[in-house]
């Protein structure tokens, strides 16, 4: 008949200690890997969401461009008015007092056939606005109103626009000198502050005016 000892019974205190330190690493260790997959997932998230949301408005400034009156105004210019202008008659682009950017489209009303609206786009404050008028049939289109306008974009530092006359190249607008003839394309050059470090990125994009 064979006794077992009394020290070979459990565990020492120090193997308990060591355990115990090596657990508290380990869950020291993979916290702090959860937490760093967490903030990337995070700031991947954010990333996207400003990019959707950049997407989103860009897609709509070249709708409401593509959809813009064209021979049916009843007030578009003529003579050397109609000659000297770069821009279509559907569209006016100009700086007015604490705006640094601000564009005017007379869009076809998407739900209305034959009737008209006013489309207005403008920076303000880091933030770009959008606001769209109630649809008319007859001139003058009343404007957007106030409660009408929509925050598209934010952290907008720059919102620039030129618009390419063939034979001459890219003109910054609004433009001050006549034009020799119509401009058949216009780029925007959009900079904004994203990502943790909120560094300015600048994107562009060009629209046909034909």
């Amino acid at each position: 008949m064979t006794t077992r000892s009394r020290g070979q019974d459990g565990f020492t205190l120090i193997e308990v200690m060591i355990a115990i330190a090596l657990m508290a690493v380990l869950s020291v260790m993979a916290w702090r890997g959860l937490d760093s997959v967490s903030r990337a997932n995070s700031a991947l998230e954010r990333r996207t969401e400003e990019v959707a949301r950049l997407l989103r408005a860009l897609d709509q400034l070249e709708r409401d461009l593509s959809q813009r009156a064209t021979a049916e105004l009843p007030w578009q210019p003529s003579g050397s008015a109609a000659a000297n202008a770069l821009l279509p008659a559907a569209l006016q682009v100009r700086r007015q007092a604490e705006l640094p950017f601000f564009m005017e489209i007379v869009r076809a009303a998407p739900a209305a056939p034959g009737y008209w609206q006013r489309v207005q786009w403008w920076q303000r404050g880091g933030v770009l606005y959008r606001a769209a008028g109630p649809a008319a049939a007859s001139f003058p289109l009343p404007p957007p109103d106030t409660k009408d306008r929509v925050a598209l974009l934010d952290d907008v530092t720059t919102f620039e626009l030129r618009a390419w006359e063939p034979g001459t190249g890219w003109r910054q607008l609004p433009a001050v000198a006549p034009a020799r003839t119509g401009a058949t394309g216009m780029e925007l050059a959009l900079g904004m502050r994203s990502g943790a470090d909120r560094q300015v990125q600048t994107y562009r994009r060009v629209f046909a005016l034909d």
